[in-house]
């Protein structure tokens, strides 16, 4: 059997991962992250730098091993979001899963474009008879049903090229989901009806993401990350590589300087000393900004209850304390959110905070709704249940 791999295309990082699937149980059977080039906002805009980065990603981890499909992230300027929301009439007084997919064909219809191609539809909130929002329609009874959408679409065209792209590369079939999606998955999202909250702090923007009763509540994508930090250094110690000041904050950085020791840290490729607790002042002035444009955020969605989760994640969030800073200002309780429904002989992996999209990735599938048939026999079945 061949392996299951995805793909997650950041800012400044590329991640793939293989897993192999049997009976519904996925392992994870290797990861990989490389430094980016040739992408801007999410767009591929060096196809064969791209291609020649996933060429040696899937020599690394495939090997001899065919992959059967790749799913594939897509975000920034590649993915267009759009709400709906469209009403059914009730064919037996109560709802069914037949009328889930009607009201879903009806928003794909309305939603899509000939140019657009959909990646994902996730319903937000159901209502009976425009009562008061549920999240489990299934079963209730009432003559209409209004159902409130999130629709992701992306340029046909584009994406045509991109499954170019890996055709060159060995692999025909290619699936494109949301991070949103891969979150849901990763996290389990269907199996809890608790509310938990989600902030993913990449190097150009932050995501901040809302669940509740299993389903998506709200989503938004701040537009800055955590690259700002980088920039900060450079101008605070005055050094004149942006990678070496990324460099700094990697290997000496803390977001929260009352954790700091006092002590003197060399600025690498100068002959210079700085203080750790001044690099550390820089960084948790920055990443308060961040975090705090994320909390405004939250309390909007009127996320208050301090009893209830912020699950951090995303390669920015690796800084040491950053999760004690964003509980301290919050007043939450956080935690870094760690993968489920994937084994893997390296348990850390999983909780790995550049690795959550690409994990879920693994875990996604495209399932396309079905409506009844309809004729006679449905006809009279439907009149004696």
């Amino acid at each position: 059997m061949g392996l299951i791999a995805s793909l997650d295309i950041g800012s400044e990082k590329m991640v793939m991962a293989v897993a192999s699937q049997e009976n519904g149980n996925y392992h994870l059977a290797g990861i990989k992250m490389i430094a980016l080039q040739g992408v801007k906002d999410g767009v591929i805009t060096d196809k064969a730098k791209i291609k020649s980065y996933i060429k040696y990603l899937l020599q690394e981890l495939a090997k001899d091993k065919g992959i059967e499909r790749i799913n594939v992230s897509l975000s920034g300027a590649a993915l267009r979001v759009s709400e709906h929301k469209v009403n059914v009439l009730l064919q037996r007084k109560s709802v069914k899963e037949s009328d889930l997919a009607r009201a879903e064909n009806k928003c794909i219809e309305s939603a899509v474009s000939r140019e657009d191609e959909l990646v994902d539809i996730i319903p937000v909130s159901y209502q009976i008879d425009r009562g008061a929002a549920i999240a489990h329609p299934v079963g209730a009874t009432g003559r209409s049903l209004d159902v409130h959408y999130r629709v992701y679409l992306a340029d046909g065209a584009y994406l045509m090229e991109v499954r170019k792209l890996f055709a060159d590369c060995g692999i025909e079939e290619v699936e494109f989901f949301p991070p949103v999606r891969a979150y849901m998955e990763a996290l389990e999202v269907y199996r809890t009806d608790k509310s938990f909250a989600l902030i993913d702090m990449g190097a150009m923007h932050t995501t901040v993401v809302l669940w509740g009763e299993g389903m998506l509540k709200q989503e938004v994508v701040l537009p800055l990350g955590t690259r700002a930090i980088d920039t900060d250094i450079v101008k605070g110690f005055r050094i004149e590589s942006v990678q070496t000041a990324k460099q700094m904050k990697h290997q000496y950085g803390i977001a929260l300087r009352s954790m700091c020791k006092t002590e003197k840290v060399a600025i690498p490729e100068v002959k210079k000393q700085i203080e750790k607790r001044d690099l550390s002042k820089i960084i948790q002035c920055r990443m308060e900004e961040l975090l705090e444009g994320a909390i405004y955020q939250l309390q909007q969605w009127r996320f208050n209850d301090a009893e209830k989760e912020i699950l951090l994640t995303g390669g920015g969030s690796r800084l040491i304390g950053t999760d004690t800073l964003l509980a301290k200002l919050s007043g939450h309780k956080v935690r870094i959110a760690k993968v489920q429904g994937i084994t893997s002989g390296n348990e850390e992996i999983l909780s790995a905070p550049a690795c959550l999209t690409v994990l879920g990735l693994l875990l996604c599938e495209h399932t396309e709704p079905e409506e009844d048939k309809g004729g006679i026999g449905n006809w009279l079945s439907g009149i004696f249940k």
